[in-house]
Formats: structure tokens, C-alpha cells, sequence
């Protein structure tokens, strides 16, 4: 894990000294400085792919540059997508995501990304180089997340503040997430690992269970690691998990798991696609406009975790289940609704249990190639010895 490494542990108290000692106007460049010297150790020559795309968002204020720029950053993401990609495990779970997609290139795409689409819808003003070389290198982040929004970092950094509270919540966080990764989701993976002799259903079950919580663990682990080192420098990063297993139905689901993805992809994606849609002839059709942009989206995110069926077919399977959950709102009566049993805790307990179900049932693309996957369901249901 490179959180623990004594040349990430080192290169991070050198920046954090240079960045309380000297004044605030010289934080960006801190950061930036930071941020490529972690590239340079853990990417090597892949610094300077970086560098040059964040340049060309740089400039992307004009409209023929902004679509380069957005072009240029989703065809890298595609490539190494396609070509750094490890199987049906997202990298960030394995712990090498800085091998098999470089430092992170998914968050740093759609990170930039956002920088170009605010700029030129007008929302968010020509940023300053060191703000943005600190905004896209922030060695924290790179790793696994969370996705940053420019403007809340950028005031994040100038208003960071040294303080007794900002140290102990940050190692504390920190500490979390080591737990969460080294004592539960590299203990779960032992039991994953046992998929490539499943003997019985009852331990086909136990398997996927298990990857279940290991993934949950294994992604926020790095999260609050993540948002712990952040806050030792007094910046407060988005929340990314919030007990997603907790929520009682799909939507809310998406709510808690990776909500700066979620967030990102109902801007960008899904929001945009319902509007575009509305313009047409099916703006007379408003369920099939939210199904049609749950799909995509859903798509997108699926792709965006890798360049594989599986993964689409992910994607594409919790597009379906927003989808009917969506139809299923539209059509439930109004007595059914406000009736007290379906705001009991009996009901949200239950829609707990078959939310969590589904979910987990969802990871077997994430888990096997999905020939396997359709062996292990099937045992899983009995239907196959």
C-alpha cells in the first residue's frame, strides 16, 4: 500500500512543513510541487502525461481547445482502460491501482473533466496554474479518490488551518482506514480466494458475501486514508461512504457508495441526457426519459471501472434496478405510501435486507469472468453442482 511506504510517509511530512511554514499564497505551489514529486517516484515518465494534459485544460477557456482537451482525457482514459486493465477486480480493491491504471487516471479524468465543462458552461472562472496543477496532482486523491470539485478545493487550501483538532481527526482517519483494509478487507480476501474450488452452496454464498463486505472495506479504506492524510493538512476532502449497505433502497444506495462518483455522473451524465431527451418527442414520456438516462449513466459507470463486459454488464444491472425502482415510486399508490408500515422500521428493515441482496448480488461481475460468475450463481441457487 503506498500510504505506508517511507518514501510516500517522507515526501508527505516534507510538504507539510513547507505548507504551514511558508505563506498562503505559496500553497498551491506546495502542493503542486508535492503532487509531481509523487508522480515522479510511483509513475516516473507518466509526470509528463499528466503535466501536458493539465496544460491543455489549462488553456481550455476556448470552446475548440475545451473539446481537445475533453477528447484528449477520455481517449487516455479509454486506453488504459483497455489496454492496464487486471480482470474483474477494480484496481483500487487489489491495492495496485497505481500499476494498472497509473496513480489513479480514472479520478484525475473526471476530475478535469469537471474543470472543463464548469468553465465553459461559465460556472467557474479561468483558474490560476499552481491552483489547478495542485487541484489535479494532490497526492492523496490520486489513489482511489474521492473525486474533487475545483472551487471547494481550491478555498479548502487557502482557509487550512494547523490545529491540535485537524491533526487528531486526520490520524485518526487515517488509522480507520488502515484498519478497514490490513484487519478486515485483506482477511475477507482470504476467504474470496477460495472461489476457484467453490464445494457447496452454502459456501458459494459465504464467498460472495464475503466479497461483498471486502469491497466495501477495501474502497473506503483508501477513502478515509485518503480524506485523513487531506485533513492533517487542515483540507477537508468530500465524503466518498456513508454506510451505503445501510440504505433501504437502490437509490439511496447510490447516495452512500462512492458519492463523489454518483455525484459526478448525475451532473455530467445522467442529468444532461434527461435534459437532451426532454428537447425530443419523448418529453411526453418522462419514465422512459429517466430510464433511458439511468441506463446511460449506469453504462458509463460501469465503463469507467473498466473496459470490460463484465463490467458493463455491472453497470448495466444497476441501471435496470434504479430504473424499476423509479417505475415502482411512479406507480405506488398514494395509500400506500403514506400508510404507516411503509415508514415503520419493520419496512425499512426489510428494504435494507433486499437492497443489500441485490447489491451483493451485483458484485459477481466485479468478482469472476462472468463464465464463472454464471457457474457460481447457478450453484448458489442449486442449480448447478
Amino acid at each position: 500500500m503506498i500510504f505506508t511506504e517511507l518514501r510516500f510517509l517522507l515526501l508527505f511530512a516534507a510538504c507539510w512543513v513547507c505548507f504551514f511554514a511558508l505563506p498562503r499564497r505559496f500553497r498551491p505551489a506546495v502542493l503542486a510541487f508535492w503532487g509531481a514529486a509523487f508522480y515522479l517516484v510511483y509513475a516516473g515518465a507518466f509526470l509528463a502525461v499528466v503535466l501536458a494534459l493539465v496544460g491543455l485544460v489549462y488553456c481550455s477557456g476556448r470552446r475548440p481547445v475545451a473539446w481537445a482537451a475533453g477528447a484528449i482525457t477520455i481517449a487516455l482514459l479509454a486506453y488504459f482502460k483497455l489496454t492496464l486493465r487486471a480482470g474483474p477486480l477494480p484496481a483500487a480493491a487489489t491495492g495496485s491501482a497505481a500499476i494498472l491504471i497509473p496513480l489513479g487516471f480514472s479520478y484525475l479524468a473526471f476530475e478535469l473533466l469537471h474543470v472543463v465543462i464548469e468553465r465553459q458552461r461559465g460556472r467557474l472562472q479561468d483558474p490560476s496554474l499552481p491552483d489547478l496543477l495542485a487541484f489535479a496532482l494532490f497526492a492523496p486523491a490520486r489513489i482511489a479518490g474521492p473525486i474533487k470539485r475545483f472551487p471547494d478545493f481550491t478555498a479548502a487550501v487557502q482557509t487550512a488551518e494547523l490545529s491540535s483538532a485537524n491533526v487528531y481527526a486526520g490520524l485518526l482517519r487515517v488509522l480507520i482506514g488502515l484498519a478497514k483494509k490490513l484487519l478486515v478487507a485483506d482477511v475477507l480476501a482470504l476467504i474470496v480466494a477460495t472461489s476457484s474450488y467453490v464445494s457447496s452452496t452454502r459456501h458459494a454464498w459465504t464467498i460472495l458475501l464475503a466479497f461483498s463486505l471486502q469491497i466495501y472495506f477495501d474502497f473506503s479504506a483508501y477513502s478515509d486514508i485518503a480524506i485523513g492524510f487531506a485533513r492533517l493538512l487542515g483540507i477537508e476532502l468530500p465524503e466518498n461512504f456513508r454506510w451505503p449497505y445501510l440504505a433501504p433502497n437502490i437509490r439511496e444506495f447510490w447516495d452512500r457508495w462512492h458519492i463523489t462518483l454518483s455525484h459526478w455522473v448525475r451532473d455530467y451524465v445522467f442529468t444532461p441526457t434527461a435534459r437532451a431527451l426532454f428537447h425530443t418527442g419523448l418529453r411526453r414520456w418522462p419514465a422512459v426519459i429517466a430510464v433511458i438516462s439511468y441506463l446511460v449513466a449506469f453504462l458509463i459507470v460501469g465503463a469507467w471501472h473498466g473496459a470490460t463486459v463484465a463490467f458493463l454488464v455491472w453497470g448495466l444491472y444497476h441501471g435496470v434496478l434504479l430504473s424499476l425502482f423509479h417505475l415502482v415510486r411512479l406507480k405506488t399508490p398514494l395509500w400506500i405510501a403514506d400508510h404507516p408500515f411503509y415508514r415503520s422500521p419493520v419496512a425499512r428493515g426489510l428494504g435494507v435486507a433486499i437492497t443489500f441482496a441485490c447489491v451483493t448480488l451485483g458484485w459477481l461481475p466485479f468478482m469472476l469472468p462472468l463464465n464463472e460468475a454464471q457457474k457460481l450463481l447457478a450453484l448458489m441457487f442449486g442449480a448447478w453442482k
